[in-house]
């Protein structure tokens, strides 16, 4: 594996972080009339050292790595750069939200790499909320809320972690606030009617959520987020499912039985500076021979933040480490070690 790039990014971390900002800036808005717009984006460029070749850029298909020996390789990419624009306009009781974000991750042949993420509009009245278009499935744990704040953990990979549950999908929404209880239910694209209650304090979020669908395909997921002190935190999610064990990132075949957990810790050790560490593992019934079994992960990383006050920006530099393996009902098994790093460019 070559570490140079590695090396390099652990210098310029140490240069960066030598003294520790404060400073800190408003986000651009732009009014007009009674409508407000907030645009942002990020330019990142990721490398990636892995020890083994795959078909995948720095996106990882967790269930697709070899199960042969094959040499290892390197190579980057700025394709996880996204551009995002929220709109905010409020009509009397109303409160109307719309929001945008695309990245370059596209690889279907023929295709522009340029591809949507999220698009979806919200009206709010009150403790009341109802969302149209694509985000997160309801089934995608939180942070706070039932909103926009998906618990995608603090890693590199765009493809994020074994483990997590849920997918990008078209879908309505409606959620209602009831102190620091929150209800949501949503009728998704691919057919699942979803449910999710959360409870949030000061620093604890609580959830539990159940969804059913088409040809008896059904589940239920409990995930918290608790910060044990203000610079602690540890991560949990658990999914048991029938026939839907490819909702935890699609790494087994499609309407087989199985779970899912996802654990971690995040700590804060300075102001910019976090370290943190994730299990996951995803266990599918018995199907095909050449179907999954089992798929499992564990990474370590640190991120290093470095605000940028008089450009309106933030820098993030992130080194990683992650340990992956499958094996199949057939028998084989396969494993692949792999070293990420990121420099990310934040425009506000």
């Amino acid at each position: 594996m070559r570490l140079a790039p590695a090396l390099i990014l652990i210098a310029s971390a140490t240069l960066l972080s030598a003294g520790e900002p404060s400073d800190s800036f408003e986000p651009v808005l732009v009014h007009l009339g009674p409508l407000t717009l907030k645009p942002s984006a990020f330019l990142e460029l990721i490398g990636m050292s892995r020890s083994a070749t795959t078909a995948d850029s720095v996106s990882t298909h967790f269930g697709n790595i070899p199960l042969e020996d094959t040499l290892g390789e390197s190579l980057g990419s700025p394709r996880h750069s996204r551009l995002m624009l929220k709109g905010d306009v409020p009509a009397g009781p109303f409160h109307f939200s719309a929001y945008l974000e695309s990245d370059f991750l596209n690889f279907t042949p023929g295709q522009s790499p340029y591809r949507w993420r999220h698009y979806w509009g919200q009206a709010q009245i009150g403790n009341w909320e109802i969302l149209g278009g694509q985000t997160w499935s309801l089934l995608r744990s939180n942070r706070v809320g039932t909103g926009m704040d998906a618990m995608n953990t603090d890693v590199i990979d765009p493809a994020y972690h074994v483990g997590l549950i849920g997918s990008r999908l078209r879908q309505i929404r409606v959620s209602r606030t009831m102190g620091i209880y929150k209800a949501a239910v949503a009728w998704e694209g691919v057919g699942n009617f979803v449910a999710k209650v959360v409870r949030d304090t000061e620093r604890q979020h609580y959830e539990l959520a159940g969804f059913g669908g088409r040809t008896g395909r059904g589940g239920v997921a409990a995930s918290a987020v608790a910060g044990v002190t203000p610079r602690f935190r540890l991560v949990t999610q658990a999914y048991w499912s029938q026939r839907a064990a490819y909702e935890a990132l699609a790494v087994v075949p499609v309407g087989v039985n199985g779970v899912s957990t996802l654990q971690g810790i995040e700590a804060q050790i300075k102001k910019n500076l976090e370290v943190y560490s994730y299990g996951g593992l995803v266990y599918a019934a018995r199907g095909d021979a050449s179907g999954n079994r089992l798929v499992r992960q564990w990474t370590a990383g640190v991120n290093q933040k470095v605000s940028l006050p008089s450009l309106r920006s933030g820098l993030l530099m992130s080194l990683q480490y992650s340990y992956l393996d499958r094996a199949i009902w057939a028998g084989k098994e396969g494993v692949m070690n792999f070293l990420m790093y990121r420099v990310r460019y934040t425009f506000n």
